[in-house]
């Protein structure tokens, strides 16, 4: 399944996007043992910015999209996430604009 997060609040995309990542960030006991999420800016096809949060795992060089971010109107969109993700979104979204202000949609795959 695919979640997409909606997040009702005057911030930028990067800021709500930044707020997610410095939640899952981690450090084990290994130096080598690092995970991040990371926010980089892209452009559509017709110049307009979004963001795509990123996650790098320190020891190998690519990183895999977790979630692009947008805005549209008075809300933040954080799209095609992973439902095994949920947890990782939830908390510092409601953490920090509130219960009220979240709202999530789960997409069935297509059959």
């Amino acid at each position: 399944m695919t979640i997409w997060f909606y997040v009702k609040t005057t911030d930028d995309p990067k800021t709500v996007a930044e707020t997610v990542g410095k939640f899952n960030a981690y450090q084990g006991e290994h130096p080598e043992d690092q995970y991040t999420w990371n926010t980089e800016e892209a452009k559509t096809m017709e110049g307009e910015v979004y963001y795509q949060i990123k996650g790098k795992y320190a020891p190998l060089k690519d990183q895999t999209i977790i979630a692009i971010t947008y805005r549209t109107g008075d809300t933040i969109v954080l799209s095609e996430i992973e439902d095994n993700l949920a947890p990782n979104f939830l908390d510092p979204l409601i953490e920090k604009y509130g219960f009220d202000n979240v709202k999530w949609i789960v997409v069935p795959p297509k059959h």
